[in-house]
């Protein structure tokens, strides 16, 4: 899978330390404080790794778990996440804190920049990278939503908020991929008078969620806005099913953007150019439309079965 694909299905960028892969591993802070911070200011959840002293720790145990942190699937999730390695021997009460035993020992624990604990992961559970890559899925997507509803919602539901923290909003639902947002970020649309950088942002923002509502939104403006039709290539695979319903459109420009948008996310070659689109042969494109069609489907099927739950 590509490097691209993984950082459109995964979200975007976000700010942190020094990257996961150029470790090879998952990028434990020893800076609790600092680490705190961190996740305040881009609204990550913190996940603590804590472990006693090196005499206390089963070694064939810590020896998967560090080959668990080394997963592709379990590095790309962590960005999403600020990964901390935490003393037991140091922050006993805060393990208290969290509702768990002092004697706690490489464990998971998830938390909240605001330090409420949302779930652990045993240590046992640790070592298996396909449960640890589930587990930090379920919990990232229940605090995405809950930040959602708590935080942003009514910024984006309230008319009178000002553009620039309409803007921020949107930020952290591209950067967070929150899916619950789909269908107040569309409503944005609604407004009169959107500026040409809100709608771009709205439009970004639509591309990264790409669910069936926002790929909807996207195609009912793609026929007659180069913007929209531009975010539709920006779309993640699983968007792909929604587009091939506009593919062969009678409006020639929704079908050119949805037939680029496809072609591209799913790495298609030999792309048409368009005046291939404007010959008379109607079976010559009918051939093609089914062409694309065909490896389409299939490789969302393949995204899907494999990548859809981690979103």
């Amino acid at each position: 899978m590509r490097r691209w694909v993984v950082a459109l299905w995964l979200g975007a960028v976000l700010v942190g330390a020094v990257s996961a892969q150029e470790q090879g591993a998952i990028a434990w802070s020893r800076d609790v404080q600092r680490s705190v911070a961190l996740a305040k200011k881009t609204k990550r959840p913190l996940m603590f790794w804590v472990l006693g002293r090196s005499r206390s720790r089963d070694h064939r145990t810590e020896r998967d778990q560090k080959r668990a942190f080394r997963d592709p699937l379990v590095l790309e999730l962590s960005k999403r996440f600020v990964p901390v390695r935490l003393s037991r021997s140091r922050y006993r009460e805060q393990l208290e804190a969290w509702d768990l035993s002092r004697r706690t020992n490489m464990d998971i624990v998830f938390v909240t920049p605001a330090g409420k604990r949302i779930d652990v992961l045993s240590s046992q559970g640790a070592r298996n990278p396909q449960t640890l890559a589930r587990k930090m899925a379920l919990v990232f997507a229940a605090y995405r939503a809950d930040l959602f509803e708590r935080e942003l919602k009514a910024k984006f539901d309230d008319e009178e908020t000002p553009e620039a923290e309409l803007v921020e909003a949107l930020r952290v639902v591209r950067e967070l991929v929150i899916l619950p947002a789909s269908s107040t970020v569309v409503k944005l649309l609604e407004r009169p008078k959107l500026s040409a950088k809100l709608r771009g942002e709205i439009y970004e923002t639509l591309a990264v969620l790409s669910t069936r509502v926002t790929v909807a939104a996207l195609l009912d403006r793609a026929g007659g806005d180069p913007q929209a039709a531009a975010a539709l290539g920006r779309c993640v695979p699983s968007a792909v099913p929604v587009m091939l319903e506009k593919l062969g459109s009678e409006d020639e420009a929704l079908h050119l953007a949805v037939y680029h948008a496809v072609t591209r996310i799913c790495g298609i070659r030999d792309v048409r150019p368009d005046r291939f689109w404007k010959g008379r042969i109607a079976s010559l494109k009918r051939k093609e439309n089914e062409r694309v069609r065909t490896l389409a489907s299939r490789y969302a099927r393949w995204w899907k079965d494999r990548y859809e739950e981690y979103r």
